[in-house]
């Protein structure tokens, strides 16, 4: 075996089955689904030398082997040794795998039985194949152990049982306990770009003559590796294959249309994620838009841009790891999620996967760290990707709690997801979300875990009107997206030039001026969430298919009716969400956040703590400074809002920060 065959996937396995191999350990498990895969290492002859014979009225060498559970062409004229689909009827048929281990172990110290050659049992662990029959005495399950107990028992390692090698593969959670200890469990990863690179090149040449595409610019093959990337190789095999099979409008293979062929590959991995449990969501680049009112988070990203498009090439040239990742907290619909989808097409198009934490929760004991660790390493084989995991706190609030109500469970899943965030040398980028901070544990705001944390406020006067700015864009550009799909050509323009400036420019400041004050009066304060509706709103207001441009006289009275409408509120115009919001900036204020936006009502330096020595307890307050007060309508009456609940909840939230540390 060569060098770069060594470093392949297949080489990987190769070697650690053959070492658990001569190192006698009774079962092998390859943390595999792939039948074909096992195959490959059962027919190799890396494990035990197969004997060979002609087929018959075929003249091939068919290799003799035991493999349970699937029914490989090639082998089927060896009856000796291969269970034909007559005897797997009834699932795994026990008592005839219990005769097949009996020929092989009474075999030992037999002299006359000494040239009889050893075999390879290969069965797959899923709940098809595995289901308890009615006879415990000659379930697959004991008869594994009885072979487990006279292959321990047997001191003659040149004995045929000795020599005898068990594959298993599937699930891992139907291989008890017992059994484990007796078991090497061979992980199989996920290809190297390089490796689907040269996969890409041997298949293509593979191709018949008049059906090649010719070689592939290397900057084709880059680019399909990087989009393959999260592949199985077997997975990868079969979608090369498909890309070289499908043509396209002009006669040519997919995999010579750039465009196409990433379209597919996007379904394909979309497909592959939700048959793997739906554990990671794949997320389409983001169609257009920009990142409003974050001004300082969207500097940052863009300083670290480079490295993640190519944190090989920094890697190698300066010696600097890929960026962890970045946690987003405050308001609730103040963009924190709409910036992770963004991201994606600020940085070029890296993929963007999202975790779902409520689906790596099982049944079963152990499911739940199993899947953790399935995902994790889904998303270290598609790096350089973003990893997003969106509100933190209701995905990991068991944990802060100790996880004492379901016997640690999210406790042992937050420690997994913690380890791997910490120790992760891949450029898989966390983009992680939370709107509540007090759920989440204090261990993931330690150093070393994210480059960056943003605190997320209630927009500003000025970033409102830029939100309300881009909302409008945006309608404007759905529109003339839905004219070109139906084929009716550029569209007329959907605002007036009062309203409309520049492409690049921000809407008439005088008519956001005029839909500000309208909001300051009637006290309900926006988020972006709320800008987006208000606007969807006022859009629908009006005639379905104007004639002209909406003018700016129209648009202004049409904000203000939504605005007025009873059935519109906002998430800042009730008392209750007032409340949530001002404990939202306090907790902030406490941390160790940056403002995502230049603007902020609230200073950090002006939040002071102390303690009363008379009571031990904890004061809080927040002492203005001079000239902070904002001089804008919109910004004072939101400021005094929050201002005024500060004195009431400071207090009690930094003593209930203190006594759930002191329980911790």
């Amino acid at each position: 075996m060569g060098t770069e065959e060594m470093k392949s996937v297949m080489g990987d396995v190769m070697a650690k089955c053959r070492q658990a191999y001569q190192a006698k350990i009774p079962l092998i498990m390859i943390d595999t689904m792939e039948s074909e895969l096992v195959e490959e290492v059962a027919l190799s002859g890396e494990l035990v030398a197969l004997v060979e014979r002609k087929g018959p009225g075929t003249g091939e060498d068919l290799a003799y082997y035991e493999f349970i559970g699937a029914h490989p062409d090639r082998i089927k004229f060896c009856e000796n040794l291969y269970f034909g689909p007559e005897s797997l009827k009834n699932k795994l048929e026990p008592e005839t795998l219990e005769k097949k281990f009996m020929n092989v172990w009474e075999m030992n110290g037999n002299p006359d039985k000494a040239d009889s050659p050893a075999c390879i049992f290969v069965i797959p662990l899923n709940r098809a194949s595995w289901a308890p029959p009615r006879n415990n005495e000659h379930s697959a399950v004991s008869v594994l152990r009885a072979y487990v107990r006279k292959y321990t028992r047997c001191r003659d390692d040149n004995s045929p049982l000795r020599c005898s090698c068990v594959l298993l593969y599937g699930d891992t959670s139907f291989l008890p306990p017992d059994l484990q200890i007796y078991t090497e469990i061979v992980e199989v990863e996920y290809p190297s770009k390089r490796e689907i690179m040269s996969l890409i090149k041997s298949l293509v040449e593979s191709l018949p003559r008049e059906g090649s595409t010719g070689p592939l610019p290397d900057s084709d093959l880059q680019e399909l590796a990087s989009d393959m990337a999260g592949f199985s190789l077997y997975e990868a095999r079969r979608l090369i294959q498909r890309l070289l099979r499908m043509d396209n409008v002009n006669g040519q293979p997919v995999i010579a249309n750039p465009p196409e062929r990433r379209r597919i590959i996007l379904d394909i991995k979309k497909q592959t994620l939700l048959r793997n449990g739906g554990l990671l969501t794949l997320y389409r680049e983001d169609e257009g838009g920009k990142l409003a009112a974050m001004d300082a988070y969207r500097e940052w990203v863009d300083s670290q841009s480079g490295h993640m498009q190519d944190p090989e090439g920094y890697l190698l040239q300066r010696g600097t790891p890929a960026p962890k990742g970045v946690l987003l907290c405050g308001v609730p619909g103040c963009g924190k999620s709409e910036a992770a989808k963004i991201l994606a097409r600020q940085w070029n198009g890296l993929p963007l996967v999202q975790l779902n934490i409520d689906q790596l929760m099982g049944g079963l004991v152990g499911d739940s760290e199993r899947n953790m660790r399935t995902a994790l390493r889904q998303a270290e084989a598609m790096a350089p990707c973003i990893l997003w995991i969106d509100e933190l706190e209701k995905g990991f609030s068991g944990a802060a709690s100790g996880g004492s109500g379901d016997s640690g469970t999210f406790k042992r899943v937050f420690g997994r997801l913690l380890t791997w965030m910490q120790e992760n040398k891949r450029a898989c980028f966390i983009f992680a979300t939370a709107n509540d901070i007090s759920q989440l544990p204090g261990e993931f705001f330690r150093s070393g875990r994210f480059d960056a944390l943003f605190s997320v406020f209630m927009p500003t006067d000025s970033e409102c009107r830029e939100l309300f700015s881009e909302q409008m864009r945006r309608a404007e550009g759905r529109r003339r997206k839905e004219a070109e799909s139906r084929g009716l050509g550029e569209p007329g323009k959907l605002f007036d030039d009062g309203i409309d400036c520049a492409e690049d420019d921000c809407f008439n400041d005088h008519c956001l001026g005029k839909i500000m004050e309208i909001f300051a009066e009637n006290h309900k304060f926006l988020t972006g969430a709320d800008i987006a509706k208000i606007v969807n709103s006022a859009l629908l207001s009006l005639d379905s298919a104007p004639s002209s441009p909406i003018k700016a006289k129209d648009w202004v009275a049409s904000i203000e009716a939504v605005a007025n409408s009873p059935t519109m509120s906002t998430y800042g115009s009730s008392s209750a969400n007032l409340d949530s919001i001002a404990a939202c900036y306090l907790r902030l204020l406490r941390g160790n956040f940056v403002p995502a936006g230049r603007q902020t009502l609230f200073k950090k330096e002006n939040y002071h703590v102390s303690e009363d020595k008379d009571s031990g307890r904890i004061v809080a307050e927040y002492v203005p400074g001079d000239g902070e007060e904002p001089k804008g309508e919109y910004d004072r009456a939101l400021y005094h809002a929050l201002l005024e609940r500060f004195p009431r909840m400071a207090g009690r939230i930094e003593n209930n920060e203190l006594s759930r540390l002191c329980r911790g």
